[in-house]
């Protein structure tokens, strides 16, 4: 069983009763004014002791499971608890009852319940103890559903986690014998720490650390070289990469393809932080919170969306951040694996709040469409779900790519650095004058200000719409893509598109008496239409209770209903599966905007 961070939802201390944070995701970003105690926090969360740590996972809440036992033993079928004499069930009931919202893990749950149901608390044996423990295990797994508790428990148990905080005080530059940067971070704000327990990683270290790996087993060296190809990838077009720490010299060098070795510190600032970031991610032998400090430092918006994606492919550690950058905030909206923590000054004190607000948090820190502005090139697209299934086909093209050059050229751009998505938000894009005059007088707003390379893609149900399609096409010239089906969701493979449908209609509700039978009779030319959309198509093939009026997957336009939801269920199958290919139609879409970015990227 694989640890994945993200099924952590909230942390807190056994010995206080209400939860440190709620809302956690793998990765968890603190946002407030200044000086509202963001740092303070993410030290404070680095200073605790994690043996009163406690996770709660988004599979098996604790709140939920103590209601559902409670529930099981006022059954008549909580047989399994009657061989313990020493217990009371009905005592058991009640006490989980009252203590739903207790700050508490599985293991905890189970010792709280053990000295609840005691009819004498003053009598205990660690042979009833053990009993009652493999009972409750049982029942847990059975009420769950969940394969492995044992394992479960033991892999999101605090302890077992190591933790390495990465201070704003940091750089690859070898500015002294000794690491002042951490000396300086450890007097200040860890001095009463185990020192043994206190990693602070600074850069400094990285020529040693680098040195102790390359010298070491087989598995280290492994990972040396996996994080080699990874800056290869993403960073040097394909070029082979070698980290060499330099004996003599005391500085990791850095050997690109054929090119002479040259230190670290004469990479781009920004390379240098993203190695200083990502290094130790990496290198982890085991599950590891990071706690870092402002990760934004000389990072372009497009270098901190790689950061993010590099965070997220290690799936085992969890990440605890500071920032003022609205870049990693407006990646809340796109992605399942980022929480905000919003941090404010009440009365002298830091207050803690998981925030469920986007737009209030966007106003509050003066947000501007700073990514629009920096990007070489802008493909505009109708709303977010155009702009989240269009990244997942342009990263299915790469990985279909047989020409290798090709695939590392295109692996090297990066979104809000060389390109950006812009949403028009369909009917709005009547706002906006895409020609080359940018000083108009008109009442429409002149795009090519913001971006002067555009590329927009409209979905076909724009034909009907007066004069629209011509003047785009006057406008763009080659740069308007007129999608051929009504929208962006008619392209959906169609095994995806299918699994998709099926994975929603679970969620429903109201759905007794209807099935979807009729799904496996569908053909997949169903969807290709310009006239309509996925949602009305999938209608048809609902067989409903009787009297029963509602819709289950079309709006009144017959487009998907819930199109955000059903987004990301499709992405999500796309993630999880290898077996599905692009459409020649895809395909197409694909190559042109790639080479549109290709071609302003020169």
């Amino acid at each position: 069983m694989e640890v994945k961070a993200n099924l952590i939802s909230k942390i807190g201390k056994s010995t206080e009763e209400s939860w440190v944070l709620e809302g956690v995701r793998q990765m968890t970003f603190f946002i407030g004014p200044n000086n509202s105690g963001k740092s303070r926090e993410l030290r404070s969360l680095f200073k605790d002791n994690y043996s009163n740590w406690v996770f709660d996972l988004e599979i098996l809440p604790v709140s939920e499971l103590s209601k559902q036992i409670s529930q099981y033993l006022r059954s008549n079928n909580s047989t399994g608890f009657d061989l313990f004499g020493f217990m009371n069930k009905g005592k058991l009931s009640d006490f989980l009852k009252e203590n739903l919202s207790k700050v508490n893990d599985i293991n905890g749950l189970i010792a709280d319940s053990y000295k609840g149901s005691l009819y004498n608390p003053t009598r205990s044996s660690s042979v009833d103890e053990s009993g009652f423990y493999k009972a409750m295990l049982n029942l847990i797994q059975n009420i769950s559903n969940a394969e492995q508790i044992e394992d479960l428990i033991s892999l999101y148990k605090p302890s077992n986690w190591s933790k390495i905080y990465i201070p704003t005080l940091r750089g690859l530059r070898h500015v002294a014998e000794l690491d002042i940067f951490e000396q300086r971070t450890k007097l200040d704000y860890f001095s009463n720490m185990n020192q043994n327990e206190c990693e602070v990683f600074t850069g400094h270290n990285l020529y040693k650390d680098l040195t102790e790996h390359l010298l070491g087993s087989f598995d280290k060296r492994q990972k040396v070289r996996d994080y080699e190809n990874y800056l290869s990838e993403n960073f040097f077009f394909g070029r082979d990469i070698s980290l060499v720490p330099m004996l003599d010299k005391h500085v990791v060098y850095v050997k690109e393809g054929d090119d002479e070795d040259r230190p670290i510190y004469d990479l781009g600032d920004g390379i240098q932080s993203i190695i200083l970031l990502t290094y130790k991610v990496f290198m982890a032998e085991k599950p590891t919170i990071f706690f870092i400090e402002e990760p934004e430092h000389f990072l372009h918006a497009g270098l901190q969306r790689t950061l993010i994606e590099t965070f997220a492919k290690h799936k085992e550690h969890l990440f605890f951040m500071t920032t003022h950058s609205n870049h990693f905030l407006d990646l809340v909206q796109e992605r399942d694996d980022i929480s905000i923590q919003q941090v404010s000054r009440v009365n002298g004190e830091s207050i803690v709040q998981a925030s469920l607000d986007y737009g209030e948090l966007l106003n509050e820190l003066g947000v501007r469409a700073s990514s629009v502005l920096l990007a070489n090139c802008s493909i505009w697209v109708e709303g977010v779900t155009d702009k989240l299934y269009l990244r997942a086909y342009l990263n299915k093209y790469i990985e279909e790519l047989e020409d290798e050059d090709k695939k590392s050229k295109l692996k090297s751009y990066h979104e809000n650095l060389h390109f950006v998505f812009t949403e028009y938000q369909g009917s709005n894009i009547t706002h906006w004058d895409f020609s080359d005059d940018v000083e108009n007088d008109g009442n429409e707003t002149p795009a090519k200000r913001l971006n002067r390379n555009i590329l927009l893609i409209a979905d076909a149900d724009i034909e009907g719409k007066g004069e629209r399609v011509e003047s785009l096409r006057k406008a763009l010239s080659e740069a308007f893509y007129l999608l051929e089906y009504k929208e962006i969701e008619n392209y959906i493979p169609f095994d995806i598109l299918i699994d998709t449908a099926k994975a929603r209609w679970d969620t429903f509700k109201l759905r007794t008496g209807s099935n979807i039978d009729r799904f496996e009779n569908m053909k997949e030319e169903l969807f290709k239409s310009n006239k309509y959309g996925i949602g009305e198509v999938l209608e048809r093939y609902v067989d409903k209770a009787d009297g029963l009026e509602r819709k289950f997957y079309s709006d009144k336009s017959g487009t998907i209903k819930d199109k955000v939801k059903f987004c990301h269920t499709a992405i999500s199958l796309m993630n999880e599966s290898d077996d599905w290919k692009l459409t020649p139609e895809l395909t197409s879409l694909c190559e042109t905007v790639w080479d549109f970015i290709e071609s302003h990227n020169q």
